[in-house]
């Protein structure tokens, strides 16, 4: 319901008769890398996100075009995933071996960014986890 508020707000047209635009949000990961090999351990991410405004997850935001990110990691056998509003979460791998890493966007409602905009890709990358 917030999308369809804030979508029939933004794709109005403005005072000069302009059509609005929505800019569909990106996030990337800053780092690490997709590929690197970590450490067991805890592992802090960094990650970009643009035309989106984070929010601590336990906030009820209604009505503003903001949220939360999913992170969420497995290695295949172990999932894992926590909610925040920042852009330096650090995650823990428990053991050694491929983990994959994925952020994703969700409005404070719990809708996902890609039932909205169906462009919207979340990022993902894999990192090797190594005894330090």
């Amino acid at each position: 319901m917030l999308l369809a508020a804030l979508l029939t707000a933004c794709t109005g047209k403005s005072a000069d008769s302009t059509p609005l635009v929505v800019a569909t949000p990106t996030i990337a990961f800053v780092s690490p890398h997709d590929g690197d090999t970590v450490g067991i351990g805890d592992l802090p991410l960094s990650i970009v996100v643009n035309d989106f405004l984070l929010s601590d997850p336990a906030k009820h935001n209604d009505g503003e075009p903001a949220g939360y990110m999913q992170i969420d990691w497995t290695d295949g056998t172990t999932p894992q995933s926590m909610q925040t509003g920042s852009t330096t979460p650090t995650i823990s791998l428990p053991t050694a071996g491929s983990w994959t890493i994925t952020a994703d966007l969700y409005f404070t409602d719990g809708d996902g960014m890609s039932e909205s905009f169906t462009d919207f890709v979340p990022a993902t990358i894999t990192v090797n986890a190594q005894p330090g």
